[in-house]
């Protein structure tokens, strides 16, 4: 829950500065200009403001350009960005410790108060457009106790507070204010590694440049060039041609050609379930009952999906979380492939002649294997008596049905157990609980459990709480669980190690290979 700072740390983090100036100052000029290609996936307008989502892939410029106060590790542990330090001093009041010695890229220094100026933006009308905002619905004030300490007063006990910053960028409030949200977005202010030297948005090809102001600079690539793709195919051919040097996400089936051609291959835990969301809301469906949700999650060989599909990069899902994660229940198996079993229920549940559904899915933008992987399930289902009509949708209609809750024709939508932002599954759970805002699955009777999560600062006991509700939830069946999502990054022998900062690559830390 804490990050801890050691005595002297003020004295230490300036010398540490210092001893980082003379090294950049020391580098030959051949070290200082190399240059980093990576490929990302999205669309560049939408990755503008730092605000407008949570910081997604394995390469984005947000946390090249910008610092939250902590940083989840996929390990679960909490480590120090912007803020050293979160004690809690009592259940609704944290102090918070600030690092040192920080300033912005144009000079301004990074003290308790632009945290302030920030979280108040945050919670204000005018930034209620954007996802973030979300993330400070808890904290009832917050303000300096001096340049480096925050109090911060949450309307109730949450021990997921510090976890809750980490999904928070802190980009120059100051400077933000005057431009406003769009002109920023075009020249961004913040404390990381890298400063925008051009977004090329007409050719979608933001090249950054190294931010000398950093408490975090790079050690070898002064420069950046990014490459915005949109599909799978692009990203191959950009990585086969040698048009940039990382790739992620793409089609597993592809990973035997970027080794013959010198790629390191490379997998890490997505922190996400992928699953067919069902809700018990929705009046006259077959979703209302138990059994037959069960029954779906029976009918799906999960194994198949993983195994051939997926090509063994992942495994079958069963519960809210991944193995590593906050509230993960080792002792939950996915529920395995039975179609007997699955019979069995749907007879006692009155549909022993089946029915038809229809499931709003999300493909572009997906797992690429999504459209193989929702043939298998069909073939499945089908073997039981169940008619699966997957319906493909783009982004944003996705978005508006997810946010809403109104879906339309569609019975069930794809959607994904996220606890990845704070390695957490009380996230997820909630997500699929009466706690999301126009919830599409509640169960009244598991809100206290839920809800005392937040209070429970002891994390034997805590995790205790999370694991039992999340073989609650593999019981309740809210979902046809499928696999966790795996990040599959491709990286140019030329390059040395990869490290990160929670999913994202810490492109800072990157050499060349000796």
């Amino acid at each position: 829950m804490q990050a801890r700072a050691h005595n002297g740390v003020g004295t230490l983090r300036a010398l540490c500065g210092a001893i980082a100036l003379v090294i950049w100052t020391s580098l030959s000029p051949a070290t200082q200009a190399e240059t980093l290609r990576a490929a990302t996936t999205g669309n560049l307008v939408a990755l503008l403001n730092p605000f407008s989502a949570l910081v997604q892939g394995i390469v984005n410029p947000h946390p090249q350009i910008h610092d939250s106060l902590f940083v989840v590790a996929t390990d679960g542990t909490l480590e120090p960005g912007l803020a050293l330090e979160a004690e809690p001093i009592s259940e609704t009041v944290w102090r918070i410790h600030l690092r040192p010695n920080v300033v912005y890229s144009n000079g301004r220094p990074f003290t308790a108060e632009a945290v302030v100026k920030t979280i108040d933006y945050l919670q204000s009308d005018a930034a209620r457009r954007f996802v973030i905002s979300g993330e400070t619905r808890k904290i009832k004030s917050i303000r300096a106790a001096d340049d480096l300490t925050l109090e911060v007063e949450t309307t109730a006990p949450d021990v997921l507070l510090p976890r809750r910053f980490g999904t928070i960028l802190m980009p120059d409030p100051w400077l933000y204010e005057e431009l406003g949200p769009e002109e920023f977005s075009l020249a961004p202010v913040g404390t990381g590694s890298y400063v925008v030297d051009d977004w090329n948005l007409s050719a979608q090809t933001p090249i950054l440049k190294a931010n000398r102001e950093s408490w975090r600079p790079p050690l070898t690539f002064h420069t950046i060039e990014l490459r915005i793709v949109k599909d799978a195919a692009t990203q191959i051919q950009a990585l086969l041609t040698g048009e940039v040097d990382i790739g992620y996400n793409f089609g597993v089936i592809e990973l035997d050609l970027l080794r013959a051609n010198g790629f390191n291959i490379t997998t890490r835990p997505g922190g996400q379930v992928t699953s067919i969301a069902l809700s018990n809301l929705r009046e006259d469906s077959p979703f209302q009952d138990q059994r037959v949700r069960q029954a779906i999650n029976y009918a799906v060989d999960k194994r198949a999906i993983s195994d051939i599909i997926m090509l063994g990069t992942t495994t079958p899902a069963g519960q809210p979380g991944v193995p590593g994660m906050t509230g993960f229940n080792p002792d939950v198996e996915p529920y395995p492939y039975d179609p007997v079993k699955s019979r069995e229920l749907l007879r006692a549940a009155g549909y022993e002649d089946g029915f038809a559904f229809r499931a709003d899915v999300l493909i572009a933008g997906g797992v690429v294997e999504a459209a193989t992987m929702y043939q298998k399930i069909a073939q499945d289902l089908a073997a039981v008596g169940i008619q699966f009509e997957p319906h493909p949708v783009q982004g944003a209609q996705w978005i508006a049905k997810y946010f809403s809750g109104e879906w339309g024709e569609a019975d069930a939508i794809s959607a994904t157990w996220n606890g990845a932002s704070y390695w957490d599954v009380i996230r997820a759970i909630e997500i699929f609980s009466c706690n999301k805002p126009t919830p599409f699955f509640c169960v009244p009777e598991m809100m206290p459990r839920i809800d005392a999560t937040h209070g429970m600062f002891d994390p034997a006991k805590r995790e205790r709480a999370l694991q039992a509700l999340s073989k609650e939830v593999h019981d309740l069946a809210p979902s046809l669980f499928l696999v966790p999502l795996v990040d599959v990054v491709a990286a140019s022998g030329r390059l040395g190690p990869l490290h990160y900062r929670h999913k994202q690559l810490a492109m800072e830390k990157l050499t060349l290979a000796e």
